[in-house]
């Protein structure tokens, strides 16, 4: 399996829910994580500060609203404005702070009839206040979400390159259904947590010091009293959190199974169907569905929960603020004023409290985001790749060993040289190795031992896009896109005309079908073209390799799904496409490969002879055996 660098713990990134380490390590962790998303934020710089010039204004407001808040209460609450002096020793009762301890704005002297056009002028303030703080907000928010959506369209595109890299012995080890969660949810957790987490460290702090910033010019020991009380606000949301906090990744990871269930039950909906068990897939569903409700509540619990709890202590506060009040015999509109102001933290707190469940879905989500960006192929392109032009078409096989795993080895000592224009066939039994021997030569995996040359070259100096590109494959595993017939086959040669795609579909005798289809070559295949029926959608599987016209051709069972007269046209358009080429085909029915140049016996890994038909019927005992199972009867 494809191995992480050490720069992202490999295990954890890809198994992070169940792993095992101490805290400290954990912590060493989730600063490499945060820092490295950080690093993705840190080219969009600009439009960062921005969106943090924006968010401190918005904060800023907070406290300015306060000031214009004491001026309407002191106008459109006249009176009790004398000041008293209170009857016990309070500490900072003497201290002011001019001009904002008083400010206020003072009613001109008017007519009694003109009066009320200034206090509407004044109160209309409050509204123009919060339009402006309003405007802040929201670009602030802008800002933070072109940043997010910028950071997410990174992060999914790294993430899908990474794993489109990645050999096949990677696909051979992971869920799929895990890799489409990571890839279209654990990236906007990412981001979305990256993107919010930064906005609540700007916008919040700055809120609340600014808020803090007012009261206090107004009331010194009133504010401190409060500043007491704030704290407490935190400690019992921090003791639920931490009981809580790896809730956020057992969701997580409880999603990733989801994920697998359903792209199980959606690919394999005729097996499921066949066998009658929709209410079995029904109930894998709905068990990993009630997990993940159950960590769903956990960490949606200790988020809200935090709500109450910071309400009930500040009303705690807001009760020992009155008695201070009524002691120290306060000014109405400063008492209003600064418990609005008060009350108006207790948002800014609730959501900095929220912080640390979020902080863990999103160091989860990143760390896996991060394994899969970091995992490192098996089969890698060398730094001096060189490309595969003008390619003849010859491949040698030298001394080659592969195993998939320890058990048994797939292909042991295998040589041969194929020579370039001839066609060749490779026979065997199931499990023979003939199909690895393409995967290799298409290297999908990377030899153990000895080479693969082609041209007399070792694959693994090509780079593998232009390797691949020299070799044609038809398949008895087709694959059709969700796509037009017209769109299927152009998959082929991605540059090919319209004229082009048309020749190849008559070569492949598929042109008759698709011109009873509803929208002819632009008609829509179901998933995996599905509405076609298993010929049909090899003769366009066929008429893809024709399109791709590559000096090699391999063949793996390119006829089983057709009948026997669509058999014989098919085969007629295969030798005219293997003209000139090297063709290689897998065939159980030796009936198709009789007239080949040479067949190759495998048997358990081995080459066990190669040489025509004819010379095989007479010396190798294996070839004689498949024949006489085939065609005994005739």
């Amino acid at each position: 399996m494809s191995q992480l660098p050490s720069t992202t713990p490999p295990r954890r990134a890809l198994d992070i829910a169940t792993s095992s380490s101490d805290d400290l390590a954990e912590d060493r962790d989730r600063r490499a994580v945060f820092r490295r998303l950080l690093s993705y934020v840190k080219p969009l710089k600009v439009r960062l500060i921005w969106g943090i010039f924006f968010g401190i204004l918005a904060g800023v407001f907070n406290g300015v609203l306060l000031l214009i808040l004491k001026s309407v209460f002191t106008i459109v609450l006249p009176g009790a404005m004398g000041e008293e002096k209170p009857e016990v020793y309070l500490p900072f009762a003497d201290l002011h702070f001019p001009p904002l301890a008083d400010f206020a704005i003072r009613p001109p002297v008017l007519p009694p009839d003109k009066e009320w056009i200034f206090v509407l002028a004044v109160c209309l303030s409050i509204p123009l206040l919060l339009l402006i703080r309003g405007a802040f907000y929201f670009l602030h928010q802008y800002c933070m979400l072109w940043i997010n959506m910028k950071v997410l369209y990174r992060l999914r595109d790294e993430t899908f390159t990474s794993l489109m890299g990645q050999s096949l012995s990677f696909y051979n080890h992971v869920k799929q259904g895990e890799l489409i969660q990571t890839v279209a949810n654990q990236t906007r957790t990412t981001a979305d947590a990256g993107s919010q987490l930064l906005s609540a460290l700007i916008q919040h702090p700055v809120a609340i010091l600014s808020i803090i910033v007012m009261v206090t010019m107004m009331d010194p020991l009133y504010t401190f009293g409060a500043l007491f009380i704030f704290p407490l606000c935190i400690v019992p949301v921090a003791m639920i959190s931490r009981r809580v906090r790896k809730a956020g990744g057992r969701e997580e990871q409880e999603s990733e199974g989801l994920m697998v269930t359903l792209h199980e039950s959606f690919s394999g909906i005729r097996l499921i169907k066949a066998h009658g068990r929709e209410e079995y897939q029904r109930a894998r569903f709905n068990e990993g569905s009630r997990r993940i409700n159950k960590f769903i509540i956990r960490w949606r619990k200790a988020m809200e929960i935090s709500g109450p709890m910071v309400e009930i202590v500040g009303s705690v506060g807001i009760a020992v603020g009155m008695v201070y009040a009524w002691l120290t015999k306060i000014n109405p509109e400063t008492f209003l004023t600064i418990n609005l102001g008060l009350m108006s933290i207790y948002p800014h707190a609730k959501m900095l409290s929220r912080m640390q469940v979020q902080l863990q879905k999103c160091y989860v989500a990143a760390a896996k985001v991060f394994g899969y960006i970091d995992a490192t192929p098996d089969v890698k392109d060398p730094a001096d790749a060189i490309e595969l032009t003008d390619c003849r078409g010859s491949i040698e096989l030298k001394n080659i060993t592969f195993s998939y795993t320890q058990d048994r080895p797939a292909l042991q000592n295998v040589s041969f040289r194929f020579e370039s224009g001839k066609k060749y066939a490779l026979v065997g039994q199931s499990g023979s190795g003939k199909s690895t021997i393409l995967s290799l030569i298409l290297r999908f995996y990377d030899v153990e031992e000895g080479s693969i040359l082609v041209d007399d070259h070792d694959i693994r100096r090509y780079a593998q896009q232009s390797l691949r590109d020299k070799i044609g494959l038809v398949s008895q595993d087709t694959f059709l896109f969700h796509d037009t017939i017209y769109n299927n086959i152009r998959y082929g040669d991605l540059e090919a005309t319209r004229e082009q795609i048309v020749r190849a579909a008559q070569l492949a005798h598929a042109d008759e079908f698709i011109s009873e289809q509803p929208q002819g070559y632009e008609t829509i295949l179901g998933d995996k073209g599905c509405t076609l029926s298993g010929g049909q959608q090899q003769r366009l599987s066929i008429a893809r390799a024709i399109l791709r016209d590559a000096p090699i051709l391999f063949l793996d069972e390119a006829t089983s799904a057709l009948d026997s007269e669509s058999e014989k046209a098919i085969q007629d358009a295969l030798e005219e496409l293997s003209r000139g080429k090297t063709v290689i085909a897998i065939a159980h029915r030796l009936s198709t490969v009789l007239n080949s140049d040479e067949i190759l016996v495998m048997s358990q890994g081995r080459l066990v002879d190669a040489a025509s038909h004819e010379v095989l019927l007479d010396r190798c005992t294996e070839y004689r055996q498949l024949y006489q199972l085939q065609f005994s009867e005739a």
